[in-house]
């Protein structure tokens, strides 16, 4: 898909990784429609509507509505070619299940269901690799086993992931909708309300001891590419990519800060060697996934939101 001049609806727009997301579609040519339940919490993204590629202007509109209100997201969705299926509930401190349940899998439900009401045929999810039984032998990619969210194993959020996303799957194939979903792991950027809080509560510290425990973050702005790359590839459509971090683990980032950020805690590896790994080589060869270094994003995201460095 050309993405020059075509509308693309973007779920969650005025949240963290909606906000690069709509970047990355506007860079491109998109117009991008933000389906957002607060137009103001977006505003700042207006300013931004006009850049785009050289001699091709882009522009971004917000619409208001709400997952688990369909008739909104149908009148949201009007005149839209596609549909980036963004919002859902990320809060790791928050372990309800029905809050967790209804954005994310009824709220699925709405978008494809609104989605077809619309005739819109292509659509990019963002799911999770918690969808995942983990382990810490081997790598995990795209076939390895699930876990039995029907069964809410893994919690609230991970239990619930599972079920959006194998509810987007049946939902494509009953309407016979284009459907592409990505799995980011932990992901972080500018105005993260999940994960840069407690990095920057423990870079104040003089010295820091960290466990080499590695869990891969992925910087927001790289799945932003990720789901740019998956409209454009036509061959996508019908595949689920792992579009993680690498292996490097907390230590590593915490060091990066430091360096990027010209202060903080000094950082000090204990050596364990455990954590998750996930196979992202399918996006590299389909998706051109990459991921910049912590040093490079956390000074986007310190010159973004310089409240980190206080």
């Amino acid at each position: 898909m050309d993405l020059k001049s075509k509308k693309i609806a973007v779920t969650g727009a005025s949240g963290m990784l909606g906000v690069y997301i709509c970047r990355a579609l506007l860079a491109r040519g998109a117009q991008v429609i933000g389906v957002v339940r607060n137009v103001d919490k977006a505003a700042f993204l207006k300013k931004e509507g006009a850049f785009g590629p050289p001699g091709q202007k882009s522009t971004i509109e917000f619409r208001k509505a709400d997952l688990l209100d369909a008739a909104s997201l149908a009148s949201a969705f009007a005149g839209c070619d596609a549909i980036v299926s963004n919002a859902a509930l990320y809060q790791i401190t928050n372990l309800n299940w029905e809050d967790n349940y209804r954005p994310n899998k009824i709220g699925t439900e709405n978008v494809f269901n609104a989605a077809a009401q619309n005739g819109i045929k292509r659509i990019v999810h963002i799911s999770s690799v918690a969808v995942y039984q983990f382990s810490i032998f081997g790598e995990i990619d795209e076939t390895s086993s699930q876990i039995n969210g029907e069964a809410r194993e893994g919690g609230a959020y991970r239990a619930t992931k599972q079920l959006s996303e194998e509810l987007a799957w049946k939902l494509a194939a009953q309407h016979d909708i284009r459907l592409t979903t990505l799995r980011p792991s932990g992901v972080y950027g500018a105005r993260d309300t999940n994960i840069m809080p407690y990095f920057k509560m423990a870079m104040k510290l003089p010295f820091l001891p960290v466990p080499g425990l590695s869990w891969p973050l992925v910087y927001a702005a790289d799945v932003a590419d990720a789901v740019v790359a998956a409209f454009e590839n036509d061959k996508s459509a019908g595949a689920a990519y792992n579009t993680t971090g690498d292996s490097r683990d907390f230590a590593d980032f915490l060091s990066a800060w430091h360096e990027a950020a010209g202060k903080g805690a000094r950082v000090f590896k204990i050596p364990v060697g455990l954590g998750v790994k996930f196979s992202f080589s399918k996006a590299m060869h389909d998706l051109r996934f990459q991921n910049r270094s912590f040093v490079e994003a956390l000074r986007e995201i310190f010159a973004e939101e310089p409240e980190l460095l206080n």
